[in-house]
């Protein structure tokens, strides 16, 4: 068995880390670090008592914590108190320094948005505008070259015509006021020249179903005259104006002219302004000549088949001031027609025609 070794100063027992239990001496320390007749038990009462000096270690370890934290905790309350009054005094001004620059900002986006749009209104008035002007003056091109076009196209009334009017015939001139005639019954067969009096405006429309001729000429005082009017039998020709037309021909085919049926109606007609009458129940169907007694205005005259439905509306213009313009010759009124005279101040006189081309009024409308 072992001993344990002593204190080399006092002679005191040892504990395991070599430090005397006695007078605290570190017994791994070289003497020469200590001096005579001196202690660590100096200046200490003679009835102390020695402590392991791991314990004054741990002490002072403990104390030096303790100072620590309360070092950690003075700078973390006087962070906190910074940080709070700081927050504070945020707190204070956020809301003025909020409002002005969400102001700004509103102010900065509403200068944007000008911005913008007066960059926009800048790229459509440089921009679309030309365009615009562009092709409204290209569309004005193409309507005038379409007018030009159309000016330029020669319209022949006699494309269609299969047959020639024989060249030979006989010499004939008749004068003509306003109504409708027939070829064949009432004008001969032939070429012929058209001839106005003067000033006066009057037209000439040709209708010609079975030939194909559908044709319209007038006469004034720049134009005097139109040639090469060709009429075949069975040609419905209507003249409307102020005076009389004249009608030439050097081949009129005078012997195929039949002048028509005679007329079997013999009484006239009075119809009064604002009087609207139905033909075949107001007054019997047939062919008359209409005469204006007073007044002036145009009566509207339907046409209907016999299932009522509408063929034609005619509108024939008369006055009691002209000689010429006074009566409208050979008007075909069929069975079914509505004669509205809606001119309060028009007096009116339907007289029986001289001659008929057939009793077959409605016949008439066929060639529509």
């Amino acid at each position: 068995m072992f001993f344990k070794e002593r204190c080399s100063l006092c002679g005191g027992k040892l504990d395991s880390g070599n430090v005397c239990t006695e007078c605290g001496l570190d017994n791994n320390k070289s003497e020469k670090h200590y001096r005579v007749n001196r202690s660590s038990c100096d200046g200490q009462p003679l009835t102390h008592v020695h402590q392991p000096e791991y314990d004054s270690r741990r002490k002072d370890r403990s104390r030096q914590e303790r100072e620590q934290k309360e070092k950690e905790r003075s700078a973390l309350a006087q962070s906190s108190g910074s940080r709070a009054r700081s927050g504070r005094s945020r707190k204070k001004a956020q809301p003025y320094n909020t409002y002005i620059e969400g102001e700004k900002r509103d102010r900065r986006s509403r200068v944007g948005k000008l911005v913008t749009v007066i960059i926009i209104l800048v790229i459509v008035v440089s921009v679309i505008f030309p365009l615009v002007d562009q092709y409204i003056d290209e569309s004005q091109y193409d309507s005038y070259t379409d007018y030009e076009s159309y000016e330029d196209y020669d319209y022949d009334p006699y494309a269609y015509v299969t047959r020639e009017i024989p060249a030979d015939g006989v010499s004939y001139s008749q004068q003509f006021a306003q109504g409708d005639y027939v070829v064949g019954v009432h004008i001969p067969e032939g070429t012929y020249v058209m001839e106005g009096q003067g000033d006066n405006y009057i037209s000439l429309s040709v209708d010609d179903a079975e030939n194909g001729i559908y044709l319209y000429e007038s006469v004034d005082d720049e134009v005097t005259s139109v040639d090469d009017i060709r009429l075949y039998t069975g040609a419905v020709v209507s003249i409307s104006g102020d005076g009389y037309l004249t009608l030439s021909a050097d081949n009129a085919q005078a012997e195929q002219t039949t002048g028509g049926l005679p007329n079997p109606l013999t009484e006239s007609v009075r119809i009064s302004g604002g009087q609207t009458l139905t033909v075949g129940e107001d007054f019997p169907a047939g062919v008359y000549d209409l005469s204006a007694v007073s007044g002036y205005g145009a009566p509207e005259i339907t046409i209907c088949d016999q299932e009522g439905n509408e063929l034609q509306t005619l509108y024939p213009w008369l006055t009691d001031s002209s000689e010429t313009e006074s009566i409208y010759r050979n008007v075909v009124l069929p069975q079914g027609a509505v004669f509205s005279n809606t001119d309060e101040e028009l007096e009116l006189e339907l007289v029986p025609s001289e001659a008929i081309v057939s009793e077959d009024y409605l016949g008439y409308y066929d060639r529509y």
